[in-house]
């Protein structure tokens, strides 16, 4: 197979990483997990983009656009164990009034450390650890620590079914946007399960799905706080190296600890190139 011009790599690069992407709170872990008969190896992937631009609002007071963003997984598979650093940061700042220097920021992302004990089994084990913030929602921070078990349910050489359930540390600060200057914190203990689907369906086409339920009782309200969420992704090969990728993910709060959209989703399409 010829191998594809750099300046074509790095087009399609800056074509994949320019999509703008909603976060929506919710990590696809299994798009990063790498099946492999070999051991004992490092991988990775990071991507950096930077863009300013401007968009009309009047004659002399047009919107300037700053954007940067970055994601970067990094993987390595020993013997026994697996372990995952996975991180995204988007940062994005507005300029609505060039004139009185006024900003609006918008910023969200997260870190996240998981191992898999003997992930090689059948069953096994896992400990996790996130930090997330979404500012753009009034999320300050959300800091995760907790582990569980993982199952292998089904799998050929095409399709592999997982489920993992486990109990976690959920700390949320939040920023009320119905009263000013007031911040709403949540301690809470939760269960965390996770169900995911990885098949290849042709020699072209690929699926990469995860959902995910979490739930906690809170004895402010006496009830549980229930999520929902799910990353749901396509990918299409194109030619060579370079695929067609689409994502779908969302997150759902029934009882989230200050008034905000329940509902929240984001729609991805890009090009990527695969090294």
């Amino acid at each position: 197979m010829r191998p594809i011009p750099v300046f074509i790599c790095l087009l399609l690069i800056s074509l994949f990483y320019t999509v703008p992407k909603a976060d929506a709170q919710i990590l696809n872990i299994e798009r990063s997990r790498i099946e492999r008969d070999t051991v004992d190896f490092l991988t990775g992937k990071a991507g950096l983009n930077f863009s300013m631009f401007n968009r009309n609002a009047g004659r002399d007071n047009p919107n300037n656009f700053l954007q940067l963003t970055f994601n970067g997984d990094l993987a390595y598979i020993s013997k026994k164990h697996t372990y995952l650093f996975l991180n995204y940061y988007n940062y994005l700042l507005v300029n609505y009034d060039s004139r009185e220097l006024r900003n609006t920021v918008a910023s969200n992302g997260y870190s996240h450390f998981r191992v898999n004990l003997m992930s090689r089994h059948k069953l096994s084990y896992e400990l996790f650890t996130q930090y997330q913030a979404d500012m753009a929602r009034g999320l300050e921070r959300r800091i995760l620590t907790g582990g569980g078990v993982r199952w292998l349910l089904f799998r050929t050489d095409n399709t592999s079914w997982f489920a993992g359930s486990g109990l976690m540390h959920e700390h949320e600060s939040w920023k009320d946007p119905e009263q000013e200057g007031v911040t709403r914190v949540s301690d809470l203990l939760k269960s965390s399960n996770y169900i995911s689907l990885r098949s290849k369906l042709s020699e072209q086409v690929e699926t990469n799905n995860i959902a995910y339920f979490q739930t906690g009782y809170d004895p402010e309200i006496s009830r549980f706080r229930n999520r929902i969420s799910g990353d749901l992704g396509l990918t299409v090969k194109l030619i060579g190296r370079v695929s067609m990728r689409t994502n779908f993910n969302f997150t759902y709060e029934d009882r989230p600890i200050v008034p905000v959209t329940r509902f929240i989703y984001a729609i991805t399409n890009g090009l990527q190139v695969d090294f």
